[in-house]
């Protein structure tokens, strides 16, 4: 069972959606989360702990609501413990007018959030009294905006900057959204990586990445050269290298370990 619920109005800006997944163990017993640029909420409704993983194999155990921030490389998560889980997927920058807390200190990091906002201690509680599915999505989508009266104000150059990466095909340069945003270079970078977690160049290279995955993810065959050059890599070399920077694997290794969401592959 995998349910989606779009954001109220006063979400919308900084919230892309709440979503619910049930179903059983997967065969596997962990995947590798591939970076998407955002933030996740995490509520895991089948046992109160998360577990995430260095490649190495040591374990971080953490309680069952957590935060994910903005991450700029891949993480490794336990399948098992995936059986009833809940989130909030925020937009880019989200969390900074939703927590308060500068982005760049939830960038790769996992904070449980009863750290960041103290009615989180009991919301995990409350969406277990649920009768239904549905009613454990509302009660989170009605704790957000209920929440949404405190928000921090986003800065304007963020919000133009992300919409301009957005929307170019190509790799848009730190002093060409600056000086679009009538601020200098060195203004914006801070203030992206407070609000977003990661700089406008590196968040840039994430949204490239992500438009491959995107692309590669129902296909059974791929034309490598001609997708990097679509998506802007200056040639294959460059295209296998950012790949690997972010998933871990070469592209030829990636596609026989996708899994139904492109972002996550097998171990």
């Amino acid at each position: 069972m995998h349910l989606f619920l779009p954001p109220p109005p006063p979400l919308a800006p900084y919230v892309a959606g709440f979503w619910y997944w049930e179903g059983p163990g997967q065969a596997h017993s962990l995947e590798r989360i591939m970076p998407t640029g955002t933030s996740t909420l995490v509520i895991n409704l089948y046992e109160d702990e998360l577990r995430t993983y260095t490649c190495d194999g040591r374990v971080q155990r953490q309680g069952g609501s957590i935060l994910v921030g903005a991450h700029s490389a891949f993480s490794i998560i336990d399948t098992q413990e995936q059986r009833a889980v809940l989130g909030v997927e925020f937009r880019a920058g989200g969390t900074w007018p939703v927590f308060g807390v500068a982005g760049d200190e939830l960038c790769n990091q996992h904070i449980e959030l009863r750290d960041l906002w103290s009615p989180g201690s009991s919301l995990r509680d409350r969406i277990l009294c649920a009768p239904t599915p549905w009613a454990r999505l509302q009660i989170m989508a009605d704790a957000f905006t209920a929440k949404a009266t405190s928000f921090a104000a986003d800065h304007p150059a963020v919000t133009f900057a992300l919409r301009q990466l957005h929307d170019a095909p190509r790799l848009a340069t730190i002093e060409d959204l600056s000086h679009a945003a009538g601020i200098s270079a060195r203004r914006l970078a801070r203030l992206f990586s407070i609000q977003v977690g990661l700089t406008p160049k590196l968040y840039a290279r994430v949204l490239r990445f992500n438009r491959v995955v995107e692309y590669i993810c129902d296909r059974p065959e791929v034309d490598w050269c001609d997708l990097a050059l679509r998506c802007g890599y200056f040639d294959q070399a460059h295209f296998i290298r950012d790949f690997k920077s972010f998933c871990g694997l070469t592209p030829g290794e990636y596609l026989p370990r996708r899994t139904a969401s492109p972002h996550h592959v097998l171990i």
